[in-house]
């Protein structure tokens, strides 16, 4: 198992003279919200997710009683931290999960080795995968660092997230939507547009709008729940709305003007 700092920084529990035993990632928890319709009962009207805690049971290796504490305040240090981490299971190293310390260690002390139990509480409630969409797109040989199997590649497609036209498909491999106000989504566009800028997904039904012309030295930027146009805010020039990416094939196409360049960037999602 693999632990994951927010910088980047990556520590592999093996180094703490741990093992993973087993781990356990309770599926999706739904609590649906319903209500009573005369002559027909319970209605469900909305779904919601709650959220997940993963189990991890480890083993420790000491050589002696005094190597138990050394170990017990080294664990502290790396798992009880004021912020978020991502852990990594080596069998499906192209996801991580985003989380913190639940509850607190429990380690009974013993001279040599003792498994023990760790829950870590997800912020998120999807997996997300290591790569990004243009890790896929610029890959070459296989990497299993960033891609194994299950992760939704088809190998004998080449994927693309970088376009030079008005149409083009994003194919997000994941099994979940991605939204801008819940994931990390950069939609960055350059290109020649006299009045506006109209960007539409066929997929979700979704238009977003810009109301500004763009020069061929503008550079427009959906970041997350921004636009941002040279790096200044401009929201308040758009119509107000965000584009989503649904599972699978998403027919994009860009109005008002002409396309040099639009790149997406983001990391698939999993359930």
């Amino acid at each position: 198992m693999i632990i994951q700092l927010l910088d980047g920084t990556t520590k592999d529990i093996q180094d703490y003279n741990l093992k993973r035993l087993f781990h356990r990632i309770p599926s999706l928890d739904v609590s649906h919200v319903t209500e009573s319709v005369e002559g027909r009962g319970d209605l469900v009207v909305g779904t919601q997710y709650k959220q997940r805690v993963i189990t991890v049971t480890l083993l420790y290796i000491v050589p002696d009683i005094c190597g138990y504490d050394l170990l017990r305040d080294e664990l502290n240090a790396l798992f009880a931290r004021d912020e978020s981490f991502y852990i990594i299971f080596k069998r499906e190293q192209w996801k991580r999960y985003k989380v913190r310390l639940a509850q607190q260690l429990e380690m009974e002390p013993n001279q040599h080795m003792n498994s023990f139990d760790i829950s870590f509480r997800m912020d998120d409630l999807f997996a997300e995968s290591v790569g990004t969409s243009l890790d896929l797109q610029n890959r070459g040989e296989w990497d299993a660092d960033l891609w194994g199997f299950g992760s939704g590649i088809d190998y004998d497609t080449q994927y693309n997230y970088s376009f030079n036209s008005n149409y083009f498909v994003v194919k997000n491999i994941g099994n979940q939507k991605i939204d801008p106000k819940q994931s990390t989504l950069e939609i960055t566009l350059k290109g020649n547009f006299n009045n506006f800028v109209q960007i539409t997904n066929f997929t979700t039904e979704e238009v977003y709008r810009f109301n500004n012309p763009l020069s061929s030295t503008d550079t427009l930027k959906l970041s997350g729940i921004r636009t941002l146009k040279n790096s200044l805010s401009a929201f308040k020039h758009t119509n107000h709305k965000l584009l989503t990416l649904a599972p699978g094939d998403n027919l994009i196409t860009v109005e008002g003007g002409t396309v040099d360049s639009v790149v997406f960037d983001f990391r698939f999602l999993y359930k």
